[in-house]
């Protein structure tokens, strides 16, 4: 079972983050939401090493995925980086490199993906 001390959503549609925050909640690990990247890099930069994860939209407005995820790395090397997407993941990555994705979470998921990418059993 993984262990986490908290995990960083940061998502542009509401009812994904309440989504996801039930989903963790379930599993009894505390989270935290941001809607745009900008509010969620200000959320680690308060703390960087409160979050084991960020779980990132692969899509926001305002910043890229690669600045966001760039960003929070340099605070925390550490992170790991869940990116969330309903698009092809084969592509994101390849467009991402060579920045590293700990794993991804297609949209529309499931709480059994959440676990399986959380490595939880």
């Amino acid at each position: 079972m993984v262990e986490t001390q908290k995990i960083l959503i940061i998502d542009d549609e509401p009812i994904l983050l309440k989504i996801l925050s039930k989903f963790l909640q379930k599993l009894n690990i505390p989270s935290e939401t941001a809607e745009l990247g900008k509010i969620g890099l200000e959320i680690v930069k308060k703390d960087p090493f409160t979050f084991s994860y960020a779980f990132i939209d692969y899509n926001l407005p305002e910043l890229s995925p690669k600045e966001i995820i760039t960003e929070i790395r340099a605070l925390n090397p550490e992170i790991k980086i869940i990116l969330s997407t309903g698009y092809s993941v084969e592509e994101i990555k390849k467009e991402l490199q060579p920045i590293k994705i700990d794993g991804t979470l297609q949209k529309p998921f499931t709480f059994n993906d959440v676990k399986n990418v959380l490595e939880i059993t």
